[in-house]
């Protein structure tokens, strides 16, 4: 009798490929609806310790509310850093209550690139 070899046929070597590709094909759609629910959940939270910045700043400021001026008025930090000047807006107002700069910026916001890219875009 000859010594037998145990190893996998290509057929049985294509069905676990074809099974794993399934499997992927599947469950890629899931992961990234559960990211995109992260994102919203992290944003929701953003706009929350937002709201609870302005409220704190209201409560030690005479029930005032924070300078609200437009954006166009409003000088970022890029735009701080690229002139040398100082940030003013209602973000430098409630930055006291706040534990970070990411607070301002919600994960799915691209900026003025994602409204140019969204408002050039044909309507069909």
């Amino acid at each position: 009798m000859s010594p037998r070899r145990s190893a996998f046929t290509l057929i049985e070597l294509l069905v676990v490929i074809a099974i794993i590709t399934i499997l992927a094909a599947i469950l890629f759609p899931v992961f990234a609806r559960v990211r995109e629910k992260a994102r919203q959940t992290t944003c929701q939270s953003n706009l929350k310790q937002f709201g609870s910045a302005i409220l704190m700043y209201s409560q030690d400021y005479d029930e005032k509310m924070p300078l609200a001026i437009t954006h166009i008025n409003e000088i970022g930090p890029y735009t701080s850093q690229a002139n040398n000047v100082a940030e003013f807006g209602i973000h430098m107002e409630i930055m006291p209550y706040i534990k970070s700069r990411e607070v301002f910026h919600c994960p799915d916001d691209n900026g003025f690139a994602g409204l140019i890219q969204k408002q050039s875009a044909p309507e069909g």
